[in-house]
């Protein structure tokens, strides 16, 4: 299947007129300390692929306690280059995990680094050669689960609104042949980043 053109983001108008689009650059110096959380993620029976306009998908099942609202996991993605930017830094991937709860959409955005010492590292290259089991996913996830909160939208056409980013603060590592695969499937796959006009950006440290 032939996927979105990244080299012709600046046509993906649809939504996009309206000012609160994602991905943005996250500045350390303009955070709202909003105290402590725990997200609590579950993930529940396997993996099923689905390749589409906006790049390979991941169906899968879990749930997502947060705001006292449960949330299903409906899908995870990868971006070769991060979307995200912490103080104008790129980290090497980032994951998505799609949360849906009615017409509301949550995701959350988990940052990965290459490290020579990840080399037995092989969730990601596990994920695209099988199905496997939905537990697995949380080696795609730091220990520590502190986040940035701010909503913003989706960031592939049509672009939605209202939609609420977690975006985790620690990286994981991966190895060297997992990003390769990622440049392989998908190569820069990522938006550029977007004004971030007059919204907070909140910041919650794990508990």
């Amino acid at each position: 299947m032939k996927h979105l053109d990244y080299s012709q983001q600046s046509t993906w108008h649809e939504a996009g007129e309206t000012p609160l689009q994602s991905p943005i650059n996250i500045e350390s110096k303009q955070l709202v300390d909003e105290g402590t959380d725990h997200l609590n993620m579950v993930f529940t029976g396997k993996t099923q692929y689905e390749d589409r306009v906006v790049g390979e998908q991941f169906l899968v099942s879990g749930t997502l306690q947060v705001d006292g609202q449960t949330w299903q996991l409906e899908r995870i993605h990868f971006h070769e280059g991060a979307e995200h930017l912490i103080d104008g830094y790129r980290h090497d991937a980032e994951t998505h995990f799609v949360y849906l709860n009615g017409d509301k959409v949550l995701v959350v955005a988990a940052f990965a680094d290459v490290s020579t010492t990840a080399t037995t590292h092989t969730i990601i290259q596990d994920i695209y050669h099988t199905s496997i089991a939905a537990t697995r996913l949380i080696e795609l996830l730091p220990q520590d689960h502190s986040y940035y909160r701010y909503t913003g939208s989706l960031t592939t056409p049509p672009l939605g609104q209202d939609v609420t980013w977690l975006v985790l603060k620690q990286p994981i590592v991966i190895s060297s042949a997992e990003l390769a695969l990622l440049h392989e499937k998908y190569p820069n796959n990522y938006r550029d980043v977007q004004h971030i006009a007059a919204r907070d950006v909140k910041v919650v440290a794990d508990r």
